[in-house]
């Protein structure tokens, strides 16, 4: 899961538009580069400034050094109580520790409360196309974890429409629709992630997935041969090599015959 890169986290405005900043953004922004490079230390530093009345760009550093570390539980209370004290100041970056408060919660196993954190960030108008897509894609994971995935082929329809160049939005449209049976759909969906996506392993693992499904083994079976070939240390790479053994397991003996000589 790909967290917010972190200048979505500061800047709301252009940079001409700013004032000079004060102390506390200096600090927030040496915070947020020591927690993409050393979380640990992050998380120590960004809890004694908040200890030290840090107040919310403290809050919001700590939870991104928290998430960045895998502690995506302990981040989410963290970016939850960063967004509501920016909203309460009127910091239009709230709309952003929403956004990464709501994709911790789904790595955390949080899906009810990603939906809640994503919905309030997606009501902001701080947030710009490309983000509010990322927001989308998150939403959508988050309500088929619900099970309620028309709502999630309604949230991944409305990424797919702001930022058409959003792999992931594609890939997980695809993902979807092959699980809905609605197999026209998820092929034209997964063409189009393989054409923004080219060596995501990812993706050729679902194009194997929706051949599979529609009855086309040997389109499965390169599809798969090329997810170890594109990673082949991926953990993509350990299901392909499972459904190829699989597949080999079940193919007529002239299918193992044929598939020997290549």
């Amino acid at each position: 899961m790909l967290l917010f890169p972190l200048f979505l986290l500061q800047a709301a405005t252009p940079a001409a538009a700013q004032p000079l900043p004060t102390l506390d953004e200096v600090q927030f922004s040496e915070c947020l580069t020591l927690a993409s490079k050393d979380p640990a230390s992050a998380i120590s530093s960004a809890s004694l400034w908040a200890q030290q009345k840090g107040g919310y760009l403290a809050r919001a550093c700590h939870g991104f050094a928290l998430a960045t570390d895998f502690k995506f539980d302990l981040a989410v209370p963290m970016l939850t109580d960063a967004a509501t004290l920016a909203q309460a100041k009127g910091d239009p970056r709230a709309a952003r520790f929403w956004a990464q408060a709501g994709n911790a919660a789904i790595a955390a196993g949080q899906a009810d409360v990603a939906v809640d954190a994503l919905d309030k960030a997606l009501a902001s108008k701080a947030l710009d196309n490309v983000e509010r897509a990322d927001s989308e894609v998150d939403r959508a994971r988050a309500l088929v974890a619900l099970g309620k995935s028309a709502d999630g082929e309604a949230a991944l329809a409305t990424a797919r429409q702001l930022a058409p160049e959003n792999g992931a939005a594609w890939l997980l449209s695809a993902t979807l629709a092959r699980r809905l049976n609605k197999l026209p759909d998820a092929l034209a969906f997964i063409q189009t992630a393989a054409a923004l996506l080219p060596s995501d392993p990812a993706v050729a693992l679902e194009a194997g997935n929706i051949a599979i499904a529609a009855g086309d083994d040997n389109t499965a079976r390169k599809q798969w041969e090329q997810v170890i070939k594109i990673g082949p240390t991926s953990r993509q790479a350990v299901t392909a090599t499972a459904q190829l053994a699989a597949l080999a397991a079940t193919a007529t003996p002239a299918a193992k015959d044929e598939a020997q000589s290549r």
